[in-house]
């Protein structure tokens, strides 16, 4: 016994399976019995004694072997390379039960002379008789096992459906949550370049800080926040921002147009384009640099398009340095769970500024 069939086997038999088996058969052979008592076979004048009983028996031995020989050995060849083995060998198990069965039928009236010469029961004309019977009879098991197995499968489908909704889930939690310490990390930076300074900003940065912390960790604990609070917290980040770069070094424009009443955003979806381009479109060495925010929510739609200024020569700048560390990779992870074939993200590096283009559906 192979190791292939000892896997298949145990698959066709296991945990409530044999059961199912079991109550088929039962099922199945109490009906035939049924239905020969009914029709009154086997008090037939026709039929002497034991034809009814052993036909029957063999009749039923026959379906219940050719069952099994194409479910253990048949249809694991439906998984092999070669599928027409499969197709070949399905009609040739069948053809060979049923001779099996008609030639044992017929060892039994050859051995009762009053049928053994009545024409009905020569072999083509028995054969054809018996054909369509034993037909239907063998798609009754066939029917039954790709029934079990259909629902079986639909049950492994939603289980792996289950498991992939619960992995993109803490995979989204945890995308969000990262989001806090990126962030966080960033501004701290900042805080402690201006301590070194001791620039008269600091206290106000980190006052600032502690509401857009708040936001973060007490209101965006939903899937969906409201569009007006993200852009609130957007802005806010960008005065803060503001706060630590003159505006002789840089400037900022925002824009923000359509009506945002009764739209709903993920959370912190927009925080790290903005804070890729003041990372990589503020530096000092590229002297006076600029930033542009441009937003405009339709009905269905929002449109989001972020620009940041590049140095005119490259400064020890690589291109993959502006597609953004941990922060960018995020947010196209986090656009991917959450909004599936709903967004459309673009990033081009032009030689002069570097350009974030995002639709959303709502």
């Amino acid at each position: 016994m192979t190791p292939a069939f000892k896997q298949h086997f145990s698959q066709v038999f296991s945990k409530y399976r044999w059961l199912l088996h079991l109550l088929f058969w039962v099922i199945f052979f109490s009906a035939i019995y049924l239905v020969t008592k009914h029709s009154k076979l086997l008090n037939n004048p026709k039929f002497p004694h034991p034809f009814p009983i052993l036909s029957i028996s063999t009749f039923c031995l026959v379906l219940f072997l050719q069952s099994y020989t194409f479910l253990l050995f048949i249809i694991p060849l439906h998984k092999k390379e070669k599928k027409y083995i499969f197709w070949l060998s399905f009609p040739l198990v069948f053809l060979g039960w049923f001779v099996v069965n008609v030639a044992v039928i017929k060892l039994v009236i050859s051995s009762i002379p009053s049928m053994s010469t009545r024409p009905e029961f020569g072999w083509w004309m028995f054969m054809n008789n018996s054909l369509l019977v034993y037909l239907f009879m063998s798609s009754i098991f066939i029917a039954f096992y790709y029934f079990v197995d259909i629902y079986e499968r639909q049950k492994e489908i939603q289980r792996l459906e289950s498991f992939k909704s619960e992995k993109i889930e803490l995979e989204s939690r945890f995308l969000k949550s990262q989001i806090n310490p990126h962030f966080l990390f960033n501004t701290l930076n900042n805080i402690y370049a201006l301590s070194l300074k001791k620039s008269n900003r600091t206290p106000i940065i980190i006052e600032r800080l502690e509401s857009l912390l708040h936001y973060m960790l007490y209101e965006c604990k939903e899937d969906l926040v409201e569009l007006d609070d993200e852009f609130t917290f957007t802005n806010s980040y960008i005065s803060l921002e503001k706060l630590r770069h003159n505006e002789d070094q840089c400037t900022v424009s925002t824009t923000i147009k359509g009506n945002t009443a009764g739209h709903k955003i993920a959370p912190l979806l927009l925080i790290n384009f903005l804070e890729n381009a003041f990372k990589h479109g503020t530096k000092t060495s590229f002297g006076k640099s600029w930033i542009n925010m441009e937003i405009e929510v339709l009905k269905k739609e929002l449109h989001f398009k972020l620009q940041n200024s590049k140095p005119d020569t490259a400064v020890h700048q690589v291109f993959s340095e502006y597609q953004g560390g941990i922060g960018l990779k995020n947010v196209k992870r986090r656009l991917e769970i959450l909004y599936p074939r709903r967004h459309k993200l673009t990033i081009h590096n032009a030689p002069d500024h570097f350009e974030i283009y995002l639709i959303l559906n709502f």
